[in-house]
């Protein structure tokens, strides 16, 4: 395991565990924590065949996911540094979308703004029943920008999204999004690390070319009509069988 100033990567050779750790604060989302985030990512993309992992988890230290955007930073409010804060923050979006490999959110206590926004953007969502989440960026006089409210009307319904982005205040449970179908599993509170841990490891035990074209087929077809879908699936069925799967975003 390395441990930088604000995050924790813990590799096997299999499964990366990246972990938010600013328990003090939530794991507010920092500028610093999105730039070694980005690093990281991008590494991981960047990784020759054979060596990028076969699953990832993401999850927070200290019983809690991530409350979102760090509001406390002296300049949050200074365009040019929340500019600089949106680029890696929209790195981050691209390289999870675009990574080869199964992503895993393990969620425990808070997953706000930029934090379920990142949870959202994971294939599988493991959750403690009573993790709470929610859209406050309306509340500090934002919006969110990194689709969470277009994940949560896939994941949960129009009508979910618009509570959690338009009423104040408003947090829904892990139990309550599983009862909505929008997470994948709800485990007791305090056992989702371990549950997201033994979950990566099934998941990586699939060989390595198809788990690529597996993950690739849900992220590039969901969006789209059945003809269209029915295409995609075509072209990743090909690429499989000949051994070449298709990586691209």
């Amino acid at each position: 395991m390395t441990e930088a100033a604000e995050l924790l990567v813990e590799d096997d050779g299999a499964v990366v565990v990246v972990t938010f750790n600013r328990p003090r604060v939530r794991n507010a989302l920092s500028t610093g924590l999105l730039a070694e985030l980005d690093g990281v990512l991008g590494g991981f993309a960047g990784a020759p065949a054979g060596r990028a992992p076969r699953a990832l988890l993401l999850t927070g230290a200290g019983g809690t996911f991530s409350s979102g955007a760090d509001t406390r930073e002296p300049d949050w409010r200074d365009l040019s540094r929340r500019a600089v804060r949106r680029r890696h923050f929209r790195s981050v979006l691209a390289s999870l979308h675009q990574a080869p490999f199964p992503l895993i959110a393990a969620v425990e206590g808070y997953a706000l703004g930029g934090g379920l926004e990142f949870a959202l953007a994971c294939d599988l969502v493991v959750t403690g029943e009573n993790a709470l989440f929610g859209l406050p960026e309306l509340e500090v006089g934002a919006v969110p920008g990194g689709g969470a409210v277009h994940s949560l009307i896939r994941r949960a319904g129009r009508g979910t999204a618009a509570r959690l982005l338009l009423v104040p205040g408003l947090r829904v449970t892990g139990a309550e999004l599983g009862r909505l179908g929008a997470v994948e599993a709800v485990v007791p509170d305090g056992t989702a690390l371990a549950a997201g841990r033994e979950l990566a490891a099934r998941v990586a035990g699939r060989r390595a070319d198809l788990l690529t074209s597996g993950v690739r087929l849900l992220r590039d077809s969901g969006h789209l009509d059945r003809t269209a879908a029915l295409a995609v699936e075509d072209g990743h069925w090909w690429a499989a069988a000949m051994g070449r799967p298709q990586t691209g975003g």
